[in-house]
């Protein structure tokens, strides 16, 4: 039986909760307005290993290899684990000046395996990438150095092969030059490396490979039509760029290109024809015609080894494999407000369409000029297209809308819907002014059918030099990285006040959800694993008769704003059923070099398209096994603490070490193609404004019944001694 208390709680919580489940509702519907407009961010995570509170890398622990990594290179595997790994590592070290000590306390930058669908990580082995790298070219043969790390990942390419293997081309030798004997003073100098580094997923391990002929730091590389891989700039010596050997060589960056053949494993020079001039991380792209085409950008301040020759880039170039030369073509942005040379920003290629006869790149914000640039960053926006189509080649560019914010250093990303997306970022440029940078957390979105930029989410965290971001199967995109260069090129801390950016390593992540995460998305039931060229594909889709377009994506390989092989590609529609849709895979190897690419399908919903969750598949290239089945085929790591092995099992000797797991964001493993994908394409991440209010409703229920209850109970009589 009820008693008349029990009837009166219960009718005072259902009026509470009839009260408030309208309040809930509206939040509830508020959130979902809020995720379809402008997307939301995850709360960030990062990888466990050091104590609550203390830095990401501290200055007694990391050479002991207790350093949290931050993501400022990062490629997105064939079995959807992210390769990563850190810059600048060893900077905390730094007592009284950056450059004065760092080439003698810089440490090897550290690697890390992060698997979403599992929340763990993993370390290669070996950790930083091995590697050796012969004695320093000293300006003055004879003189005392201190040697730093010889050989860091850090400032090398990277490329993802056709087989799915990750290779780093070039990075630093770090070493002071003089230095003082018997401290850690001198004059820092950071040198190039003739490295070439492959990193095997299947066994978690880095392996040396051929060496160029010329030591490269900040070199930028693309995968050719026949997976060969072209490499072009850098600079072997950053601070004093004066070499004893080769004279003539000094003053500049690397003018000489070479050429890697992935089945000896050799570098090949490409010839005094095929020297160019270009400035450090120099945006390059591969052509529909097979050509590399330079888009007069790069990076901006080096910060003291500048180029003799560097107003020759502000010329856009394109360099003929078949021929081994360059044409200069002409300066971007002639006619426009904002001509010439686009520093320390991205070049994205738009979605190459049929019949791939241009290609067309979009570049916003950055910094004017070549060194020591504008400084302060701009919001200009422009497009530029290269027509292939006469049998020679030509350029054209045309200004777009403004941003909405200015950005230095803010990386490009393509989504599966073909919209572009900036992440991150500084209003001020942070190599030449290291502290001060002003963070840019608003993201942006790019809409090619109306050349306009519009505001989206804002991320959590300040992330401005050495950020970046990278599109996930799941059609969301995974931000990180923040390693910026110590105030004033001093000792590593944040300015009083916190006016600007955080000038501390942030190891931390985010996942950006775009605003189709809150529409019905589109499913693909089959794929096939591989794509032949030429070939027609049958995708099998529940929603055949509703998709528009089919699109191939490249597995970001990205470092400093730079993914070489950046591309997507639509493929024709050629057939169609109740529950298929049948499509042509281009025969020109340019259009698409071999490799892994991540399969969407887009429906047309009023002016936007909604893409599915991607299928893995290869192009030109048979699937290897580690990355057949799903992301479940890679090994799972536990999460009892940083010695665990593999699943329980013991881990290979050599091979990667487990990391324990923090809460993050569970991503949906797409199966390799040719299977069924798991989750639900069609439900976004459920948004925590969402989730709050719900859960604020029921405490605020209970908490009022509460109330009442205890209104209605006789206070206790006190007892009198």
């Amino acid at each position: 039986m009820t008693t008349r208390r029990g009837q009166v709680l219960i009718a005072t919580a259902g009026l509470a909760a009839a009260a408030i489940t309208p309040l809930a509702a509206a939040s509830t519907q508020a959130a979902a307005t809020a995720q379809a407009q402008v997307g939301s961010f995850s709360e960030p995570f990062q990888e466990p290993g050091l104590p609550s509170g203390s830095t990401p890398c501290t200055a007694q622990d990391s050479r002991a290899g207790r350093c949290v990594p931050t993501a400022v290179s990062a490629a997105v595997l064939a079995d959807g684990r992210i390769l990563y790994w850190n810059g600048l590592e060893g900077s905390e070290r730094s007592s009284a000046s950056t450059t004065l000590q760092f080439g003698a306390v810089a440490a090897s930058d550290q690697s890390r395996i992060l698997d979403l669908a599992r929340r763990s990580w993993a370390k290669p082995s070996p950790v930083d990438g091995g590697g050796t790298n012969p004695p320093p070219d000293l300006l003055l043969p004879g003189t005392p150095y201190t040697q730093g790390s010889s050989d860091a990942l850090f400032c090398s390419a990277l490329t993802q092969l056709a087989d799915g293997r990750v290779m780093a081309t070039g990075g630093t030798d770090y070493y002071d030059e003089p230095g003082i004997p018997g401290t850690d003073l001198g004059v820092s100098e950071l040198q190039g490396l003739k490295n070439t580094r492959i990193f095997d997923p299947a066994s978690g391990r880095w392996s040396q490979s051929g060496q160029m002929k010329v030591g490269r730091w900040y070199p930028s590389t693309v995968t050719l039509g026949d997976n060969s891989v072209f490499v072009a700039s850098g600079v072997t010596k950053l601070i004093k760029p004066a070499y004893s050997d080769a004279p003539a060589n000094s003053g500049t960056n690397v003018t000489q290109t070479e050429t890697y053949d992935p089945k000896s494993g050799s570098w090949t020079y490409n010839g005094p024809a095929a020297d160019h001039s270009l400035p450090l991380f120099p945006r390059l792209h591969l052509l529909p015609d097979g050509k590399v085409y330079y888009d007069a950008g790069g990076q901006t301040f080096n910060p003291d080894g500048q180029s003799y020759d560097e107003a020759t880039w502000n010329i856009a170039a394109v360099y003929d494999p078949a021929t081994k030369t360059w044409t200069n073509l002409d300066i971007p942005g002639i006619g426009t407000d904002y001509p010439g040379f686009k520093g320390s920003t991205f070049s994205i290629m738009l979605p190459l369409t049929s019949p791939y006869s241009s290609a067309s790149f979009l570049s916003a914000g950055g910094v004017f000029g070549t060194t020591p640039g504008s400084y302060v960053a701009n919001d200009a926006s422009t497009v530029t297209t290269i027509d292939v189509s006469g049998g020679h080649d030509k350029l054209s560019t045309r200004q777009t809308g403004n941003l909405q914010n200015r950005r230095w250093y803010s990386t490009g990303v393509v989504l599966p819907d073909e919209t572009v997306m900036a992440f991150s970022g500084a209003q001020q440029d942070g190599v030449v002014g290291p502290g001060y940078e002003i963070p840019v957390h608003q993201a942006e979105l790019f809409n090619p059918e109306t050349n306009t930029w519009t505001a989206m989410a804002s991320g959590h965290r300040d992330r401005t030099y050495h950020n970046t971001a990278e599109l996930l199967p799941d059609g969301s995109v995974l931000v990180g990285g923040h390693s910026p260069i110590p105030n004033g090129y001093g000792t590593q801390g944040s300015v009083p006040g916190g006016v600007t950016a955080n000038n501390e390593k942030d190891p931390s992540f985010e996942i950006y959800y775009p605003p189709y995460f809150a529409a019905q998305r589109p499913t693909i039931a089959r794929a096939p694993a591989a794509l032949g060229y030429g070939s027609a594909v049958t995708i099998a889709t529940s929603d055949a008769a509703s998709i528009s377009k089919v699109v191939l994506a490249r597995n970001t390989s990205i470092t400093h704003l730079v993914d070489g092989d950046q591309r997507t590609v639509e493929l024709p529609v050629v057939g169609r059923s109740h529950s298929t849709v049948t499509v042509m895979v281009p025969t020109n190897r340019a259009v698409l070099p071999a490799g892994p690419y991540l399969l969407f399908v887009d429906k047309r919903s009023g002016s936007s398209l909604i893409p599915s969750t991607a299928v893995q598949t290869f192009v030109g290239a048979p699937p290897p096994a580690w990355a057949r089945g799903s992301a479940a085929a890679a090994p799972a790591f536990t999460t009892r603490g940083a010695a665990t092995s593999p699943a329980g099992r013991a881990a290979p000797q050599g091979g990667p070490t487990g990391v324990r797991a923090q809460a993050a964001p569970a991503a949906p493993a797409a199966r390799l193609g040719d299977a069924t994908l798991s989750g639900s394409a069609a439900s976004g991440q459920p948004d925590r404004r969402t989730l709050g209010a719900l859960g604020a409703a029921a405490v605020l229920t209970g908490a009022f019944a509460m109330m009442v209850w205890a209104r209605r109970r006789p206070l206790p009589t006190r007892r009198r001694d």
